[in-house]
């Protein structure tokens, strides 16, 4: 449970759909609160909050705005796989004597008729890939950079951000589709073969999992990093009901 604090002041931690809806549910209530990314991302919802864009200079330098801004809580919203990141909100949240929320959505899991093999490495993953194969690439950026410079296999790859360099992949600038049907429509357009994903959890992108599962393809998926210690909350109201107490 989060102790109820007179006043509030919220930092988020952002880079998610959720932590975004966080941003627009605190400015909607009056809260004191402020979003945090990474860099400027394109996304299809406007956040009606001050954002701060950039690092903070590793723990120490969290630690140190933290203090300096008063900030009371810290919600970690970021995504699942941005480990280092949440590593640094935890141990930042510790030295500056800040409470954290950390928002943790539970992994996918595999139903009957899926096709997954999980991988703890994208290199271990890879090296996996059949020659023929043409891979419909949904990693993030961390998956087209590990891509083997000698790879013998197609490769779509979707993200919002273009690859700086690598010619040999199609790309389509896009977040992920929220239909099923539209994923498979898609898959089946590009004559794909295997489906490369992280495991993110949550509803926003699964469509291209169902629709994986429809088309029998085989799913290459990068296991889960270690959840962070508790506090944790598997949904974003739960966050807010902690919030809000």
């Amino acid at each position: 449970m989060t102790a109820h604090i007179l006043n509030p002041n919220i930092l988020i931690l952002g880079g998610t759909r959720e932590a975004r809806q966080l941003a627009n549910h605190a400015a909607a209530h009056g809260w004191n609160a402020r979003l945090s990314l990474a860099g400027v991302t394109p996304t299809p919802i406007a956040v009606d909050l001050d954002i701060r864009y950039g690092g903070f200079g590793g723990v120490d330098g969290l630690a140190r705005y933290l203090n300096e801004y008063g900030i009371t809580h810290l919600v970690d919203a970021t995504h699942p796989y941005a480990a280092r990141m949440t590593a640094h909100a935890v141990k930042a949240a510790e030295l500056a004597g800040t409470q954290r929320l950390t928002l943790w959505r539970p992994a996918w899991q595999a139903a009957a008729k899926d096709n997954w093999t999980e991988y703890q490495t994208m290199a271990e993953l890879y090296a996996s890939v059949p020659d023929n194969a043409h891979l419909f690439l949904a990693a993030g950026q961390e998956g087209i950079a590990a891509l083997p410079a000698d790879h013998r296999y197609q490769i779509t790859a979707r993200a919002l951000k273009s690859p700086d360099t690598n010619a040999r992949i199609h790309f389509i600038a896009a977040l992920p589709q929220a239909e099923m049907a539209d994923e498979k429509h898609l898959l089946e357009q590009l004559g794909i073969t295997h489906l490369v994903v992280k495991n993110a959890g949550g509803s926003a992108s699964f469509a291209k999992i169902l629709a994986a599962r429809e088309l029998g393809l085989p799913v290459l998926m990068l296991a889960r990093p270690a959840s962070p210690p508790p506090p944790c909350y598997a949904t974003l109201d739960a966050v807010i009901a902690a919030l809000s107490e």
